[in-house]
């Protein structure tokens, strides 16, 4: 935790985490993989490359920080994963992320 010159003291991990969430919800390829989560409900891999047409690598990564945002859900399926979006918490996100850039306390 650092003060730096505020009155109060700042938890840089908090800071560091919100930034991570805007970031990862503010990039193009998110909001690709968001719109096809949300079109079609519950995706693999596979479809997902389809519908993004988002590389391998690419997929993975952005798959990876939106799970960790807990925007979307990995759920174990037989065979082959399935991806979803958690519509409550993205919400609760999107709200968090507005009302930052508006300026106002929550």
């Amino acid at each position: 935790m650092h003060t730096w010159t505020t009155p109060v003291p700042v938890n840089t991990e908090k800071l560091q985490r919100a930034i991570f969430v805007l970031e990862t919800l503010n990039s193009t390829h998110s909001k690709l993989v968001l719109e096809a989560l949300t079109e079609h409900r519950s995706n693999t891999f596979l479809e997902l490359m389809m519908y993004t047409g988002l590389n391998t690598d690419e997929l993975d990564l952005q798959l990876e920080r939106l799970c960790s945002t807990g925007a979307v859900k990995l759920e174990e399926r037989s065979w082959q994963p399935r991806f979803w979006v958690d519509e409550k918490r993205l919400s609760g996100l999107v709200a968090c992320a507005r009302a930052l850039a508006q300026g106002s306390g929550f």
